[in-house]
């Protein structure tokens, strides 16, 4: 008996046997919501169910209950299952009748088994005296599949951090923004703006220099017109 069967509840076999007349392969198809079975749960389950002909409906409870019941901490527990909570729901789109076949049909190929029930099989509410649920839990032959997929699961998520940390850094510069663009130097018309201090005069004439040019022209012009 494997290990992981001393941490399940006790387990009756099941005792009934569902009709089967199917010789097609099967072949599930991956449901489109969140939550994915393990390979290897997917790959048994579709050849267990292959001979049964409610088998697409018994796929799809399975993949409802392992969606909620094989995470860390719950897949070696027990759980109910409510055939008229589960009627008509939106996930599974089965009848109440459909949801009975399908827990039958996983019950034989040993995905769910029964636990033993209690001694005292009725419990008192404000409505009276109700029968108490039958509980179910994953068979020993898929238990250990759904606790070595949680344990591959937890190890990758430890690897992932140090993997990102120990990532050399990239040696390519990062891309400017298109937004940013370079500033370069204003320039004017008439040459480079400078960036501090007065900017520089304009010419000064020199009034003795040009005295002294206005005395030469006249003095050799008014020679010339004496002349």
């Amino acid at each position: 008996m494997p290990a992981i069967q001393q941490h399940l509840a006790l387990i009756l076999p099941a005792s009934h046997s569902h009709t089967r007349a199917v010789r097609r392969p099967f072949h599930p198809s991956q449901p489109q919501g969140p939550y994915r079975l393990p390979f290897a749960v997917r790959d048994r389950l579709a050849t267990d169910l292959a001979p049964f002909r409610n088998r697409r409906a018994a796929y799809a409870l399975a993949v409802f209950l392992a969606r909620f019941w094989s995470i860390p901490g719950r897949v070696a527990g027990s759980f109910p299952i409510d055939r008229r909570d589960l009627a008509n729901h939106p996930e599974l789109g089965l009848t109440e009748a459909r949801v009975r076949g399908a827990i039958q049909t996983l019950e034989e190929i040993g995905f769910l088994v029964r636990a033993i029930p209690p001694a005292a099989k009725h419990r008192r509410t404000e409505e009276g005296w109700m029968k108490k649920a039958v509980l179910y839990a994953f068979g020993s032959d898929y238990a250990p599949i759904f606790i070595k997929a949680n344990e591959r699961a937890k190890a990758a998520r430890a690897r992932k951090p140090t993997q990102q940390s120990g990532a050399r850094p990239s040696a390519v510069a990062p891309l400017k923004s298109p937004i940013i663009k370079s500033v370069a130097f204003p320039h004017m018309i008439m040459g480079d703006l400078r960036k501090s201090g007065l900017p520089p005069k304009a010419f000064v004439p020199d009034l003795k220099l040009e005295s002294a040019l206005e005395n030469l022209r006249r003095g050799v012009f008014g020679k010339a017109e004496g002349a």
